[in-house]
C-alpha cells in the first residue's frame, strides 16, 4: 500500500467512529428511567392519604364545635327547668338526677348534630358527676365522639360540658327585711321615694309633638306645659319637643334628667331625706 493510501485510511478512521465506541451506540437510543416514576408513585401513595386526613380533621373540628354548642344549650335549658321544678325540694337525691336526665334527653331529641355525632345519640350522654344541692343545680354531661379516621384503634374524643343554676327560690313578696325595713325605689335627682316600680312617676309615657303646637296641649290635670328650665330652649333638627301625660314641662332634649329615669331599689332606711310619693307612697312617712 502506498503512503498516500495509509494516510487516507487513518483519516477515515479518525473521522468515523471506532468499533465499540460510545458514538457508535448513540443511534440505538437510551432506555427510559423507570426509577423516577416508581418514586413519584410511592410519594403519591403516602401524601394523598395524609392530605385527605388533614382536611377531614379540619371538618371534624368544626363538627365537634357545633355538637358542643348544641349540647351546652340543651344542658343550660335543663338546668334552668330543674331549678324551677326542684325549688321546694331540699334534697332530691337520685330522683332529681333521673328527672334531669329525662329532661336532657327530651331537649336533645330534635338536635341532629347530637344524633349523628355522639356515640349512642342522646342515650350516649351521661350525667355522672352531677349534683343537686339545697340551693343549686349542678349538671355535668359526659359523652364520646368517635374520630372520623380509625387507623389501628377505635379512638374516641371525650366531651365534657357543665351547667350550674341556682334554684328558683323566688321572693316571698313581703318586701321587708328582717327588721321591717321595706324596699323602695328612688331616682338620682328625685326628691321622693316610691313603693312601686310601676308608679307613673317612674314609668313615663313620653310622646313627641311639634314645638308650635305644644302651647295648645294640656296634661291629665288640665295644666299647660311650660318650658323645662334645663332643656326647654334646646332645638333639634325636627323642631320637636317631648311631653308626658302627667308632667307640666316640655323638653327639647330626650336625654333630659326631667324625663329620663334611672331607678334604684334601696331600703327605706337608705332613702335619706326623701319623702313618700304622693301617688304610691300613701301610709308611709
Amino acid at each position: 500500500m502506498s503512503l498516500y493510501g495509509q494516510v487516507n485510511s487513518s483519516k477515515t478512521r479518525k473521522a468515523g467512529a471506532l468499533p465499540g465506541s460510545s458514538k457508535s451506540r448513540s443511534n440505538k437510543g437510551t432506555p427510559r428511567c423507570t426509577f423516577c416514576a416508581a418514586v413519584m408513585t410511592i410519594e403519591a401513595a403516602l401524601v394523598l392519604p395524609l392530605l385527605a386526613c388533614f382536611f377531614v380533621s379540619i371538618l371534624f373540628f368544626f363538627r365537634v364545635m357545633q355538637t358542643q354548642l348544641e349540647l351546652q344549650k340543651a344542658l343550660d335549658d335543663t338546668a334552668r327547668q330543674m331549678a324551677v321544678y326542684l325549688a321546694e325540694e331540699q334534697d332530691s337525691g337520685n330522683a332529681g338526677l333521673a328527672m334531669a336526665k329525662a329532661v336532657l334527653w327530651r331537649e336533645l331529641s330534635d338536635r341532629e348534630e347530637v344524633k349523628n355525632c355522639i356515640s349512642g345519640g342522646k342515650l350516649g350522654v351521661s350525667l355522672l358527676g352531677s349534683r343537686i344541692t339545697k340551693d343549686e343545680v349542678q349538671l355535668k354531661a359526659v359523652c364520646q365522639i368517635p374520630l372520623p379516621v380509625q387507623l389501628f384503634w377505635n379512638w374516641k374524643l371525650t366531651l365534657i360540658q357543665k351547667a350550674e343554676c341556682r334554684k328558683w327560690t323566688g321572693w316571698n313578696g313581703e318586701g321587708t327585711g328582717g327588721n321591717g325595713d321595706v324596699w323602695v325605689y328612688v331616682t338620682e335627682t328625685g326628691q321622693v321615694y316610691h313603693t312601686s316600680n310601676a308608679c307613673t312617676y317612674l314609668t313615663l309615657s313620653i310622646q313627641s309633638v311639634d314645638r308650635a303646637t305644644v302651647g295648645s296641649l294640656r296634661n291629665e290635670a288640665g295644666g299647660r306645659y311650660e318650658a323645662c328650665l334645663l332643656c326647654g330652649d334646646a332645638e333639634n333638627a325636627w323642631d320637636k319637643v317631648y311631653i308626658t301625660n302627667q308632667g307640666n314641662c316640655y323638653h327639647g332634649d330626650l336625654g333630659c334628667s326631667g324625663i329620663k329615669r334611672t331607678v334604684y331599689m334601696v331600703r327605706l332606711s337608705e332613702a335619706g331625706e326623701r319623702g313618700a310619693c304622693s301617688r304610691c307612697g300613701a301610709g308611709l312617712p
